[in-house]
């Protein structure tokens, strides 16, 4: 099943190990990263990972990341992220169709055009898809 990358969280994993050794000599853990993070801060993983690869030369440094699904709190945070992004984008819609009308001049009415009448569409889904987010955040 396919997922969106704004419904998990990431993380990042270094681990040091010995040459041939199996248990980890050291750990640096990041988790619950948003996507936007993880990419932003990869430099700085990378960079993390070099350090500790200069005060372990002689050993392995391993990388990895990954995404698991989102639970407790930042699943509550992914959620309300999700609402103010609804709710802006609602209000950007209400203010394009109430431009639109104020500068419609055509012969025909606003409600008659087929652009007009599918951004109205549009603004109820995105509210009804609001009232479900909201639902789900009580």
């Amino acid at each position: 099943m396919g997922y969106n990358v704004g419904d998990v969280v990431h993380y990042y994993i270094i681990k040091v190990y010995e040459v041939h050794g199996v248990d980890p000599v050291e750990i640096l853990h990041w988790k619950d990263l948003r996507w936007d993070l993880r990419l932003k801060y990869d430099w700085y993983f990378t960079y993390r990972a070099a350090l500790l690869q200069v005060k372990y030369p002689k050993y392995r440094v391993d990388c990895k990341w990954g995404h698991e699904e989102a639970k407790e709190k930042a699943l509550k945070q992914l959620l309300i992220n999700k609402e103010r992004a609804k709710r802006g984008k609602i209000t950007e819609i209400q203010n394009k169709i109430q431009k639109a009308a104020a500068n419609w001049c055509n012969l025909f009415p606003i409600e008659d055009d087929i652009i007009y009448k599918k951004a109205i569409l549009k603004l109820e889904r995105l509210k009804q898809e609001l009232a479900e987010l909201q639902n789900q955040l009580k």
